[in-house]
């Protein structure tokens, strides 16, 4: 290839390279830009990217944050695994932030739990609803979201929660 035909495969590939960052094809890469995007609008914070939050079976008492689980831990506790877990680097306050796709609006009661175990341990903690969002900006339910939207929800409700 010569010529015009270069800069057109040039340009195709430029064009794929920036659809791709642009709709995040996976939950995945939906946390990984998030998390650049609270590097680089909040480095005060630390984050962990789908840590395991261990509680205790019954009451559900918060233990611990941990990397890595064993088999008495999964025997013995509740391990939750959340999508982003921020920590302020200063007054080690803790923020949860959950991603929740589609599969959520059809397992409301294992998401409702999931929400009252943060408020349980008063663990403040953000929901991005994928759906409730495509609704709130129109955005047809089979058209993905941008990375830019995902990011900008996340500042309008870590906005609200500006005690943290």
């Amino acid at each position: 290839m010569y010529g015009k035909e270069c800069h057109m495969v040039n340009k195709n590939t430029q064009i794929r390279n920036k659809m791709i960052k642009q709709y995040p094809k996976t939950d995945r890469e939906k946390l990984a830009g998030l998390e650049r995007h609270i590097h680089e609008k909040h480095p005060i914070y630390l984050v962990a990217m789908e840590p395991y939050l261990i509680f205790t079976k019954g009451e559900d008492k918060f233990i611990k944050l941990s990397s890595e689980l064993n088999e008495w831990t999964v025997q013995h506790r509740h391990v939750h695994h959340c999508d982003l877990f921020l920590i302020h680097s200063t007054n080690s306050r803790q923020l949860v932030i959950e991603l929740d796709g589609s599969i959520h609006d059809i397992k409301t009661e294992k998401t409702d739990k999931r929400n009252a175990r943060y408020e349980l341990n008063n663990i403040p903690y953000i929901v991005i609803n994928e759906s409730e969002l495509k609704e709130k900006l129109g955005v047809p339910k089979s058209r993905p979201l941008t990375q830019d939207q995902i990011n900008e929800e996340f500042d309008e409700k870590f906005q609200l929660l500006k005690h943290i």
